[in-house]
C-alpha cells in the first residue's frame, strides 16, 4: 500500500503530516438538569388586572352572554366569570338546567340590591357589611356559595356582640347554620347571664 495511503488509514493528521490524538472519552453532553432549565414568571397583579378589565367590560355591557335578575333589578355579566368565583353559578351553568343556556336567569329568595352588591363582589373582591345589609347579606352569600362573604358577615356580627342583642344573634346563627358564631353567642349570653333578651333584631342594642 502506498505509504500516504497508508497514514491516511491510520488516522486523522494535521497539515505538517502529524498524526492528532483522538481522546478515548465521549463527547460532553449536557446534563438533565441543564437541560431542563427555565424561568418561570409569576406576574401577582395580572389576575388583579384581569378581573379589572373585565368589570369595565361588564359596565359598558360587552361580551355580557347572560342577565341576572332578581325583583326588578337586572345585572348583565359574563357566565365565565360569576361560574369561576360561585359554585352555585358553577353548577347552573355547566349543568342540565335550562339555565345553563338561558339568556336570562331569576334569582329568588334574594332581593335586587343585594344582588348587585354580591355580583359586583365577584367582579372586584370588594363589599360592604353594615348593620343595615348584614342581615340579608350573608344567606344571599350562602345560597351563591360565596363563603368568604359568608364569613366576613359572621366575623361581623361576632364584632357586634352585646348583652342586649347576643340572643338575637344566636337565633340568627342557628338558622343560618353559623357554628362559630353560634358558639360564641352562646359563650357571650351564657356570661352576662342571658340578660340580651331583645331579639328583634340581632344587632338592636
Amino acid at each position: 500500500m502506498h505509504s500516504s495511503a497508508a497514514a491516511t488509514l491510520a488516522g486523522p493528521h494535521t497539515m505538517d503530516g502529524e498524526s492528532i490524538k483522538l481522546s478515548s472519552q465521549p463527547p460532553i453532553q449536557a446534563g438533565d438538569d441543564e437541560k431542563n432549565q427555565r424561568t418561570i414568571t409569576v406576574n401577582p397583579a395580572h389576575m388583579g388586572k384581569a378581573f379589572k378589565v373585565m368589570n369595565e367590560l361588564r359596565s359598558k355591557q360587552l361580551l355580557c352572554d347572560v342577565v341576572i335578575v332578581a325583583e326588578d333589578v337586572e345585572i348583565e355579566a359574563h357566565r365565565v366569570v360569576l361560574a369561576a368565583c360561585s359554585p352555585y353559578f358553577c353548577a347552573m351553568f355547566t349543568g342540565d338546567m335550562s339555565e345553563s343556556k338561558a339568556k336570562k336567569i331569576e334569582i329568588k329568595d334574594v332581593d335586587g340590591q343585594t344582588l348587585s352588591k354580591l355580583i359586583d363582589y365577584i367582579y372586584t373582591a370588594e363589599i360592604e357589611v353594615t348593620e343595615e345589609n348584614v342581615q340579608v347579606l350573608l344567606p344571599a352569600a350562602s345560597l351563591l356559595q360565596l363563603m368568604d362573604v359568608r364569613q366576613n358577615c359572621c366575623d361581623f356580627l361576632q364584632s357586634q356582640l352585646h348583652p342586649t342583642n347576643c340572643l338575637g344573634i344566636r337565633a340568627f346563627a342557628d338558622v343560618h347554620t353559623c357554628t362559630d358564631l353560634l358558639q360564641q353567642a352562646n359563650a357571650y349570653a351564657g356570661w352576662f347571664g342571658g340578660r340580651g333578651d331583645k331579639e328583634e333584631s340581632p344587632l338592636q342594642k
